[in-house]
């Protein structure tokens, strides 16, 4: 600051004040004799003129002097305030940068939350449909399960019935064969009856006379009474046992007595004759 007001002062050409070459020159001895020996006598107007110059010299230099340090003050002040500028920058910098990781952060945490909460969300979701499909699936299983054991049971009762439907066929396979001999027999049993009546009557035929006559005439009485009673034996083991009046016509099983009628069959619930309980009937048809 001081070299530069020294510069200024050089480039114009007058020294400072107080300087000794001024004060030989005369200039000073005027200042002084003006200053201090006004009282002595007037200032001439060139002395008046010369004041008035070295003041606005010396008011030039001292506003040189004031401006070159209120420049020396704000380059300070600009270099001061450029460094602190440029530190206040970067302190922003800083902490701008201090907060975009902070917030990017922050952002980060938020949106794995969030993708936590869709994951959950969406899982719930699934879990609830899958459960839903799971029941009806299960649901399905339970009633084909069921189906399954209705139609084995089914299966099973259709087996048995089957085995006992072979059974009664069986049985009444051998109720017909037995009622074929049965009614085989009653033949057999009527056609002895009636040969051994003819037998008698031709033994008779040598008597001769009225002897002759009467033991043929007896003989043939005999012989149609004894038909008679076959006749009669075999009625009677044909007639409902129950109202006595009526054929029978019904087999009971498993006894295979023929020993009912079908009106009189509708109230019993066994055999007339063993008394063995009714299983099932045979309507049998006899010309």
């Amino acid at each position: 600051m001081a070299i530069q007001a020294q510069l200024y002062s050089e480039n114009i050409g007058f020294p400072l004040c107080g300087s000794q070459d001024w004060i030989d020159n005369g200039c000073g001895g005027a200042f002084n004799q003006f200053c201090f020996g006004g009282l002595q006598q007037k200032p001439s107007l060139q002395q008046l003129q010369q004041l008035q110059q070295f003041q606005q010299l010396q008011n030039q230099q001292q506003t040189l002097l004031a401006a070159s340090s209120f420049k020396n003050n704000d380059n300070n002040n600009n270099r001061d305030s450029v460094m602190s500028s440029s530190n206040l920058v970067e302190k922003q910098r800083h902490d701008i940068d201090q907060f975009i990781r902070s917030q990017n952060e922050r952002l980060g945490l938020l949106l794995q939350e969030q993708r936590k909460q869709l994951v959950a969300v969406l899982v719930k979701k699934i879990e609830s449909k899958a459960s839903v499909l799971l029941r009806q699936k299960d649901e399905e299983i339970a009633k084909a399960t069921n189906k399954t054991m209705e139609l084995e049971i089914l299966l099973r009762k259709l087996e048995f019935e089957s085995q006992a439907w072979q059974r009664v066929a069986q049985e009444n396979e051998a109720m017909v064969m037995s009622l074929n001999n049965t009614l085989e027999q009653l033949r057999e049993q009527a056609s002895c009856c009636f040969n051994n009546g003819v037998d008698d009557a031709e033994s008779c035929c040598e008597v001769n006379g009225e002897e002759g006559i009467e033991t043929e005439e007896n003989r043939g009485g005999f012989t149609g009474h004894v038909f008679e009673q076959g006749q009669e034996t075999t009625v009677k083991s044909m007639v409902c046992k129950c109202c006595n009046s009526r054929s029978s016509c019904v087999l009971f099983l498993p006894c295979r007595h023929l020993c009912s009628c079908k009106d009189c069959e509708a109230f019993l619930d066994s055999c007339p004759i063993c008394r063995t309980p009714k299983k099932a009937i045979i309507e049998a048809i006899i010309s």
